[in-house]
């Protein structure tokens, strides 16, 4: 199975939602934000993703702050599918690579995908072998 990922640089949040972020964070920043979102090829298919802070908790999608830019900016990308697809993480689920690559196999071409869960925590090793430049 062919995987391979870019990260686009040409999408961000909205201007409030940076600015949002920014604060909280105590960041003095002029400019874009980038956010992790990425196209994706999985053998023949492109899709979009995004990893995002947070938690599916009673059906409803529970962002980090961060995590929301990140989706946000993923609803930014030019997309002839406007599909949107929240998927979440867990090292418990078996290996990340193998999760990431069986929901990218079932979603359709050029669909949206945000990948939740703890990205800066217990994902964030595998993440960074899956996706170029994830938090390396």
């Amino acid at each position: 199975m062919a995987f391979s990922s870019e990260l686009i640089t040409n999408v961000s949040a909205s201007d409030e939602t940076n600015n949002d972020i920014l604060q909280m964070l105590g960041i003095d920043h002029d400019g874009e934000v980038q956010y992790h979102v990425y196209k994706t090829q999985l053998d023949d298919k492109s899709v979009f993703c995004c990893l995002s802070g947070g938690v599916i908790e009673d059906n409803e999608i529970v962002f980090t702050p961060v995590g929301l830019g990140a989706f946000e900016a993923l609803t930014n990308v030019n997309s002839n599918n406007q599909d949107y697809f929240a998927e979440e993480l867990h090292v418990d689920n078996g290996p990340i690579k193998e999760q990431v690559e069986e929901i990218l196999q079932r979603v359709p071409e050029n669909a949206k995908v945000c990948f939740l869960g703890d990205i800066t925590g217990e994902l964030k090793e595998d993440i960074g072998k899956i996706f170029n430049l994830a938090l390396s």
